[in-house]
């Protein structure tokens, strides 16, 4: 009886012992699944921030290696910038010292102008009395000229008047020139009418080649003045020909028979109507 009633007592303790240990290895279970998942939710998320720092690692690397290009880069065009500002400095100052000396220059050339400025001025006011000196010659050669035999027609010379200068126009080289007298001896007449129509003009009047200059032309006869194409003669033929009028037979016999340089002051139009001197 007593072994018979043992043996269900023992029955629920061991039921109840393995229930526990049932319950015991389900927590444990469980505990595990939990920990596993969350050590695997974990990983992955770990994995994600790793995957992401990694690529934000990479791209950071490549802007650093780009930085550091463009880095060197501009320290190369830094370098080459300061080369070429160096080079420009010096430049520079070439350029300032060659404008010091092209300033002093020029400051040298204004003096020296003004200095040539005063001496022409001083040439100038020579030529003008040189001029004033040469018309007073002309007149007193052309007063002498007009003193002797006395034509019928004359035109008394009235002198030339003062000019700044002695307009003596182109050369045309040198003329055999002699002198004549309006007399009957050498002209058939003492009429003392040019060919041109007008009145002889002593000291004035030249007798030329009409095929070469026309009546009113006027030249400068260096030595003798200016004179007017306004005769002709028998004995006056050639492009370089002159006979100069004067009224003393010993005047013109001291002028005799030379060359003279001739200046073509103004081609005339073959008439003698005003001859302004």
């Amino acid at each position: 009886m007593l072994s018979d009633e043992a043996a269900p007592l023992s029955e629920p303790l061991r039921l109840k012992t393995q229930r526990k240990v049932k319950k015991t290895i389900l927590l444990a279970a469980y505990i595990i699944f939990v920990v596993v998942i969350s050590l695997g939710v974990n990983n992955y998320i770990i994995y994600n921030w790793y995957k992401g720092t990694r690529e934000k690692y990479e791209d950071t690397f490549l802007r650093i290696q780009t930085i550091s290009e463009e880095n060197s880069s501009l320290v190369s065009k830094n370098r080459a910038t300061t080369q070429e500002y160096s080079l420009l400095e010096d430049k520079f100052e070439k350029i300032s010292t060659q404008h010091e000396q092209i300033t002093m220059q020029l400051e040298e050339i204004k003096n020296r102008n003004y200095e040539l400025m005063e001496k022409n001025k001083e040439l100038e006011d020579k030529n003008k009395e040189l001029a004033q000196d040469n018309i007073e010659l002309q007149n007193t050669l052309k007063k002498a000229a007009s003193v002797g035999i006395r034509p019928q027609s004359f035109t008394e010379f009235q002198g030339i008047s003062s000019r700044g200068s002695v307009e003596r126009g182109r050369y045309v080289g040198k003329f055999l020139g002699t002198a004549y007298t309006p007399c009957s001896s050498e002209c058939g007449n003492n009429l003392g009418i040019t060919n041109s129509g007008q009145p002889i003009i002593p000291g004035v009047s030249i007798a030329i080649d009409k095929k070469y200059w026309p009546f009113g032309t006027v030249f400068y006869i260096k030595g003798l003045g200016y004179a007017v194409a306004m005769d002709t003669g028998s004995a006056i033929k050639g492009k370089k020909r002159f006979d100069f009028a004067v009224f003393d037979k010993d005047f013109a016999n001291k002028l005799g028979t030379s060359y003279w340089d001739v200046y073509l002051v103004k081609l005339g139009n073959g008439k003698v109507e005003d001859v302004p001197l």
